[in-house]
């Protein structure tokens, strides 16, 4: 959870950096393989949702039931490391490992009866995983926590190894040809990783994507199977966007006063040279103390007296700046020159943060594809200009990159896009039997959805009786191919 910044104060010091090497992109996988069965809608059309209607919830708070199902998987991990191996010197897999070759392996290969005991240990945890996910509310708490940025997120990250339980229950409801069970096991999946989201750390929306995208590769799975009607409307009638950035974002907006709220002190009038050293003192001490590497790492063996001297040094540095930028902001001359230098630079470039911060944020909540890149533009400076004020890119650099947790969670969306499409194709061919649209725009029986990241079709494209659907990399998103759609549609025979 800790952030890394550069320490500007020695940058003068440090020599041209070199440009870094070219990133290979990982070779692209084969498309991901649907075949496509005749279905109808189910009656009614929305039989089953991706996540429960309002009605349907029982008060209560769903991470009291989450802490529950992570001690009882803990417990039963430590109960399995230390049962005797069955061959000594051999090495054995571990529950986890199996648990997810079980959620991985493609479905033709799963091995139904080893996954059905294998999860016998695991009931009580899905049990409760199940009463979380029927609750209104999922509070995490983290909102008034002192640490900030250093707190450690462990049942967080845990919640990962609970997605994967779920995933494989989902998958012997698949197998054993039961659509509703499997329908309510991928809901549960699915909610959980909404609810995983809920709070005011970007970690916690990272993690909820992460657990959606499995339980995607469920629903892909139950697509394929015989007899499932078609998902058309659950997909279509889902919370849009399916992860909410909002309280992630509300949270880490305002992290840098929470991490040090001696900044909102900064324009109480003009401090005395004592609070201002008290401010140098404990500015250094906590702007250090987030250099990642730990306690042996090179910044944190720095004298605090040379610590102090970098804060300082960046103070005098833009000093001239700040006091001509306050003044002509229409504060009173002679109460600027009374400021303390520090107090002066810190306060102008604190005011320069927030201003450079809500000229990002104003983007966050746009549809991606109309407000992609804009964000980091705002803060995207030369390394000249990051010298001419090094404080103020210290504060921007504790921030966290918000376009990063965006990228990700459109890309839950795009994908559920695309199933619709395949859903709609679905629709299409049981009008139609033994036959591909030749278009997206010849289905009819519902409208097609849009890709989410660029606000463009999807590719389709028909080859006799296949078809592939298709999007690149969302823009400004990393060359990977798990950030893209490729699909290839097969009519079954």
């Amino acid at each position: 959870m800790r952030r890394t910044f550069a320490l500007l104060a020695l940058a003068s010091a440090m020599g041209p950096l070199a440009a870094p090497a070219p990133a290979q992109s990982p070779p692209a996988p084969p498309p991901t393989v649907i075949t496509l069965w005749p279905a109808a809608a189910p009656r009614p059309a929305l039989k089953y949702r991706l996540v429960p209607e309002s009605r349907t919830l029982v008060p209560g708070n769903a991470a009291i039931f989450y802490h529950r199902a992570i001690q009882m998987v803990l417990d039963t991990r430590a109960r399995s490391a230390d049962a005797p191996k069955k061959e000594p010197g051999m090495p054995s897999e571990s529950i986890d490992e199996r648990i997810s070759r079980w959620g991985t392996v493609p479905l033709d290969e799963f091995p139904r009866d080893e996954a059905r005991k294998g999860l016998e240990p695991f009931q009580r945890v899905l049990n409760e995983i199940e009463l979380g996910a029927i609750r209104s509310t999922c509070d995490w708490e983290f909102d008034l926590r002192k640490e900030g940025i250093s707190l450690l997120l462990p049942e967080i990250q845990e919640m990962r190894s609970l997605a994967r339980l779920v995933k494989v229950r989902a998958r012997l409801e698949i197998v054993d040809g039961k659509t509703d069970e499997a329908m309510h096991w991928i809901q549960v999946g699915l909610v959980m990783g909404r609810q995983v989201s809920q709070g005011p750390f970007a970690i916690q929306a990272l993690v909820g994507v992460a657990i959606d995208a499995v339980m995607t590769g469920s629903l892909i799975d139950l697509i394929q199977a015989p007899g499932t009607p078609s998902l058309f409307w659950a997909l279509a009638d889902r919370p849009q966007p399916f992860i909410d950035l909002r309280p992630a974002l509300e949270g880490e907006r305002y992290i840098l006063e929470r991490e040090l709220p001696e900044l909102n002190q900064l324009d109480r009038g003009v401090w005395s040279l004592d609070q201002a050293q008290r401010f140098t003192s404990e500015l250094q001490s906590k702007l250090f103390s987030f250099v990642s590497g730990g306690p042996s790492s090179g910044a944190n063996n720095i004298s605090s007296s040379a610590r102090q001297l970098g804060i300082a040094a960046m103070a005098a540095k833009i000093y001239p700046k700040a006091k001509q930028a306050l003044i002509a902001e229409g504060r009173p001359e002679a109460e600027v020159e009374a400021m303390p230098v520090v107090q002066a630079a810190s306060l102008y470039s604190f005011q320069e943060y927030r201003r450079l911060r809500d000229e990002s944020y104003k983007w966050m909540n746009l549809p991606y594809w109309q407000s992609f890149g804009r964000a980091d533009q705002v803060i995207s400076h030369s390394m000249e200009d990051k010298l001419a004020n090094p404080m103020l890119t210290m504060f921007q650099m504790l921030a966290p990159a918000l376009n990063s947790a965006r990228i990700a969670a459109i890309r839950i969306d795009r994908q559920f896009n695309a199933l619709e499409c395949v859903e709609a194709i679905r629709l299409y061919v049981y009008a139609h039997p033994g036959k591909l649209p030749a278009s997206l725009e010849e289905i009819t029986d519902a409208p097609v959805p849009r890709d989410p990241a660029t606000g463009q079709s999807f590719v389709y494209q028909v080859h006799g009786d296949t078809a592939t659907l298709t999007a690149p990399v969302p823009p400004g998103g990393p060359n990977h191919p798990s950030y893209t759609i490729d699909y290839l549609l097969k009519l079954a025979h």
